[in-house]
């Protein structure tokens, strides 16, 4: 089985090939360059260099955020476009899920992305016996709270992802608290195809057609609108 993964919620474009279960390529780009512009050269170069054809993938698998909501709708319509072109299967899976799966641990998990105004999207997780279990639902937060949160847990807690300067300051100052490689930031694509690969049984109630961002809460042009609804 060939599965190709596609991720641009963070600033980083992905893409990764596994075939039968191992990663065979794998190409990461983080510059500035949209992904609009990115990421399709470099999935036709990386299948090119695994001498693979698009048609050839089994499976594809997006990352379906949280994260940045124009890399979203990039990643999403392309992969979905390679879907209903080659009509094979596709999967979303949820970013921080995929940022948290790269960690082999007894502490909580804790993925966070940066979602600007001192807020962060996260999740918390559990690696079980190498398999990721959801504690709490993705969702969006003040970090501040976020912290509050996690003190009432009164477990360790390892925090992987994207991190401004305050919340590294925040989390250096919890002797129970500790935070992850930034090099995993940039497995994600990895993680998605490890993740679909697990999941494939799970394919029959998603499709193309189905298929959507996670946003979490409302797009910038949405919130206007709204504003203006209530002026009128």
């Amino acid at each position: 089985m060939k599965i190709l993964s596609i991720d641009t919620s963070t600033m980083i474009s992905s893409c990764s090939v596994m075939e039968d279960g191992i990663i065979v390529g794998d190409y990461n780009v983080n510059q500035k360059l949209t992904h609009s512009e990115t990421l399709v050269p470099m999935v036709n170069d990386l299948l090119e260099k695994l001498n693979i054809k698009l048609s050839e993938i089994d499976l594809y698998v997006v990352g379906k955020g949280p994260g940045s909501f124009t890399g979203l709708r990039i990643g999403m319509t392309v992969a979905k476009t390679f879907a209903q072109i080659n009509e094979k299967p596709i999967i979303g899976i949820s970013t921080l899920e995929a940022i948290s799966s790269q960690i082999v641990t007894e502490k909580l998990i804790v993925p966070i992305l940066d979602a600007r105004g001192g807020r962060v999207y996260y999740g918390i997780y559990k690696n079980d016996n190498g398999k990721i279990i959801n504690i709490e639902k993705d969702n969006l937060i003040y970090f501040e709270e976020l912290v509050e949160k996690l003190k009432n847990l009164n477990e360790e807690i390892i925090f992987v992802g994207e991190f401004t300067e305050d919340i590294l300051e925040e989390i250096s100052g919890n002797s129970k608290s500790f935070i992850a490689p930034s090099s995993i930031n940039s497995c994600i694509g990895r993680s998605l195809c490890s993740l679909a690969f697990e999941k494939k049984e799970e394919l029959n109630d998603e499709n193309y057609l189905s298929l959507k961002p996670e946003y979490i809460r409302k797009s910038q042009a949405e919130r206007d609108l709204e504003k203006r609804k209530k002026t009128c």
